[in-house]
């Protein structure tokens, strides 16, 4: 496999930084970067690239479908804390189970964000999805995935800020909503970050964001790439920790890697799967229960072979 080019899309995370300046190489693999936005709807829909950062909600529903990609256990994008929940104080909400009877916008309902925070509320305040109208202004990266009958489509061109503000929707997740007057907070975030914590404590489910994703037909030709991909991808993120204490001028990003290292116990990005498969299983079962995929996708099945055992 001498010099295999191979096209590639990732976000511009500080641990790929090693890997994107060239002081990180890949055994045998040359790579050409193709960055032209988030490469999740390119990647399960055309196959744009050989290697992509896909939204993990947005993989497992492409494998449920059988879209040519398997990942490698390398996870980015983390985050112990829940998504922000707003809502209209004319609704009649006042606490989280409110929620039930009501309608909710998100931006997509299999957004990865989105999907964690309705797994939270179930857990923490007994929220059944089932019973909320989710209403969305996009739909799934998966073209041939369908939603659950309880979602519904914004008009075109509307604006879920907007729509909570005249109290079309009762409540959002994730909106860019300004709080003040009618529109509050549902969760403050002391609260989020408690819950997203002891989440975790209890479960040992440390949400996934993103994973790295190959085309099928590069791993049936070239089966070495996902382990040179995988190695390559921990030595960049070693060094990304290795000098994070020391950098200067911390990003939001830097400063939510910091976090989480302190609360998952040293590490914000743990690789490979005998350090996740607790939050990989967990989260399948999430989107078992949100209609997301109809049933379990085994581990085995979800990462290349030969990093089966990482």
């Amino acid at each position: 496999m001498p010099n295999l080019p191979l096209t590639i899309s990732i976000f511009n995370h500080g641990q790929w930084d090693a890997l994107r300046n060239g002081d990180v190489s890949v055994d045998g693999v040359r790579l050409e970067r193709m960055d032209r936005g988030s490469p999740y709807r390119p990647m399960v829909r055309e196959l744009a690239f050989d290697v992509a950062e896909v939204a993990f909600t947005t993989y497992i529903c492409a494998k449920s479908f059988d879209i040519p990609i398997t990942a490698i256990p390398i996870f980015s994008n983390r985050d112990l804390t829940m998504t922000p929940v707003v809502y209209n104080t004319r609704s009649g909400i006042t606490k989280p189970k409110d929620l039930e009877g009501k309608r909710v916008g998100l931006r997509s309902y299999t957004v990865t964000n989105n999907t964690q925070c309705r797994g939270l509320l179930a857990y923490e305040y007994g929220v059944d999805a089932d019973l909320v109208t989710w209403v969305v202004t996009e739909d799934a990266h998966v073209s041939q995935y369908k939603d659950p009958v309880n979602v519904e489509y914004a008009p075109i061109g509307s604006s879920l800020e907007d729509m909570l503000i005249a109290g079309e929707i009762d409540a959002g997740i994730q909106l860019r909503s300004e709080i003040g007057g009618d529109i509050q907070e549902l969760i403050s975030e002391e609260e989020r970050d408690e819950i997203g914590t002891k989440f975790f404590r209890d479960t040992g489910v440390y949400p996934i964001g993103h994973v790295m994703a190959i085309r099928d037909e590069v791993l049936a030709l070239h089966p070495e790439v996902g382990i040179a991909m995988f190695h390559a991808f921990v030595e960049s993120k070693n060094i990304y920790m290795a000098g994070l204490d020391s950098k200067v001028g911390l990003s939001q990003r830097d400063n939510q890697a910091v976090r989480n290292r302190d609360a998952y116990g040293g590490d914000p990005f743990p690789m490979g799967i005998a350090a996740n498969s607790d939050s990989i299983e967990g989260m399948v079962r999430m989107y078992v229960e949100q209609r997301i995929i109809s049933a379990p996708i085994a581990i085995d099945h979800l990462f290349a072979p030969n990093t089966l055992d990482s």
